[in-house]
């Protein structure tokens, strides 16, 4: 049986990942829009490189967020065991 900490945290950890996710999927959208249409020179060039290394860095902290959860999960539902066992 699922304790009420447990499920709160597992109900966090989906709310967060949602987020994560539509953060990453609007990071991925802005590219395509990068082009010589809207914006031309080396200012332009060095926005968009810029961008580019902020949003790896972004990625990889939400990346990061993603892979902690499990771990966050599992010391949540072993602290109810332990104090279930005491």
């Amino acid at each position: 049986m699922t304790s009420p900490e447990s499920a709160e945290c597992r109900a966090d950890m989906a709310a967060a990942a949602t987020a994560v996710r539509e953060i990453l999927n609007a990071l991925t959208a802005v590219p395509p829009m990068f082009g010589d249409h809207t914006w031309q020179g080396p200012a332009a060039d060095r926005w968009a490189a810029d961008w580019s290394a902020r949003r790896t860095q972004l990625t990889r902290l939400l990346d990061a967020v993603l892979a902690e959860q499990p771990r966050l999960i599992a010391r949540v539902e072993e602290a109810e065991r332990r104090k279930v066992a005491s």
